[in-house]
């Protein structure tokens, strides 16, 4: 905006300046005709009968030096009605025009052949006692020009500058006006960056804002407001209906486990998948109202340990072993329980996909950035299906697992919770190797 305005004022300047210098070419046109008038009536005053009754022209010494200049700057010639040369300045031998009637075309312009140097020129018909004559003078094309780098200095050295210091000024005030009229709108942007998920109860500041501008905020923010209530709803109808499933599950389970047959044990894995389910959806309710306070600390080692004290038995009844190794001490801003649900995840994750027999290690790193990795020896996760792993239950073709696609999202909302990224990467020597880095911090190691 602020570039159009000053292109503009810029166009509007030189738009002027043509404007203006149309005129001065007009008002250096006037002024030379009136100078020529007003020669050519000095030298119709001058005229007068010489010896034998030749007509002369009597000029005054510091006129008169004026037409004998070594360059012929002025000119004059007395010519009579059929049009003979009577008179003339120094070097003229011939009338400087053809004789006209019309007072229309008493102005005229020459060149001289033998110095290519234009003249203008003017006819003054006079009449007298002397008889009737007519004057011509001549002023050479230098003299005009003199006279507009004259005009066109004085232009600069009293003009030009105020011209200049007040475009200046008024860039300067546009500048200033915009600045501090834009300066609340930045402000919303930012804040407008903030909002999220996890956030949705904060709105945009109106204050301070243009009216045009204002109601473009009021609209946001009650979108906002429609926004965050059906958002809340939704996940408010995940968490009721999660919850009272746990009930009849549990009672099913009760059921199953009294029976004691092969079919009941085939229910039983069965409504296992399903309790996993319900409580993947109890979980993803709970991440997605995350927020962490500015005041919260999570010792990454010390969530590790509890995490695989957590899935040990799990671990042990699917024939693996379970490490925790790296740093120790390693503090990330962040929720200790939000965490360790994520590392929950991605530990079950591990000894579900991964053969029996083989060892999942929980790894902790201090540079070049906190972070909690989880390695195991299963058959990793493609390339092409890395971005999709993320979305809420996915899950690629009938893998003969539990799975309910809803692990990785939910570690992936709590990363983005925290200000981390998850990263995956395939394990040298076989299996997948998947990192939660807290990249917004160098975090801390005692």
């Amino acid at each position: 905006m602020f570039w159009r305005v000053g292109a503009t004022m810029f166009a509007a300047v030189s738009l002027v300046t043509v404007v203006l210098a149309l005129q001065f070419r007009g008002h250096v046109d006037t002024l030379r005709d009136r100078s020529l008038d007003g020669q050519a009536a000095d030298v119709a005053r001058h005229l007068a009968r010489g010896p034998g009754g030749a007509v002369t022209v009597d000029l005054p010494p510091a006129l008169a030096a004026a037409y004998r200049t070594e360059h012929a700057r002025y000119r004059y010639a007395v010519v009579d009605a059929s049009g003979t040369l009577l008179a003339g300045s120094p070097g003229v031998e011939a009338p400087l025009a053809p004789r006209t009637a019309s007072r229309d075309d008493r102005y005229f312009s020459t060149l001289d052949p033998s110095t290519g140097r234009r003249y203008f020129g003017a006819s003054l018909e006079t009449t007298g006692a002397l008889g009737p004559f007519t004057v011509q003078v001549q002023q050479s094309a230098e003299h005009q020009d003199v006279l507009a780098d004259t005009f066109l200095d004085e232009l600069a050295d009293e003009v030009l500058w105020v011209v200049v210091l007040v475009f200046a000024a008024i860039l300067a005030v546009t500048y200033w006006t915009l600045h501090g009229a834009l300066a609340p709108i930045s402000e919303v942007a930012a804040r407008a960056r903030t909002i999220g998920p996890g956030s949705l109860d904060q709105r945009l500041p109106v204050e301070g804002l243009p009216d045009e501008v204002s109601t473009l905020v009021r609209a946001v923010n009650d979108a906002l407001d429609r926004v965050e209530t059906g958002f809340e709803r939704e996940r408010r109808f995940t968490a009721d209906a999660a919850h009272e499933m746990r009930t009849p599950l549990a009672v099913l389970r009760a059921h199953l486990d009294s029976t004691g047959s092969e079919v009941s044990a085939r229910l039983g894995r069965d409504l296992a998948t399903l309790e996993r389910v319900v409580a993947q959806l109890l979980r993803l309710a709970q991440v997605d109202a995350l927020e962490v306070g500015p005041d919260a600390r999570a010792d990454l080692h010390a969530v590790a340990l509890d995490v695989a004290m957590m899935m040990g038995p799990q671990a042990v009844d699917a024939d693996h072993g379970l490490a925790v190794l790296g740093e120790t001490g390693v503090e990330v801003h962040g929720s200790a329980d939000a965490v360790g649900v994520a590392l929950r995840n991605l530990v079950e994750n591990a000894i579900t996909y991964s053969p029996a027999g083989t060892d999942v290690e929980v790894e902790i790193l201090a540079s070049p950035h906190p972070a909690v990795r989880v390695l195991d020896r299963g058959p990793g996760i493609a390339e092409a299906d890395r971005g999709r792993v993320f979305e809420r239950f996915w899950r690629k073709g009938d893998d003969g697992t539990s799975g309910s696609g809803l692990g990785l999202s939910i570690v992936e909302r709590i990363a983005r919770a925290h200000g981390a990224r998850v990263e995956i990467a395939d394990r040298p020597g076989g299996g997948a190797m998947i990192t939660i880095a807290f990249v917004g911090e160098q975090g801390s190691v005692d």
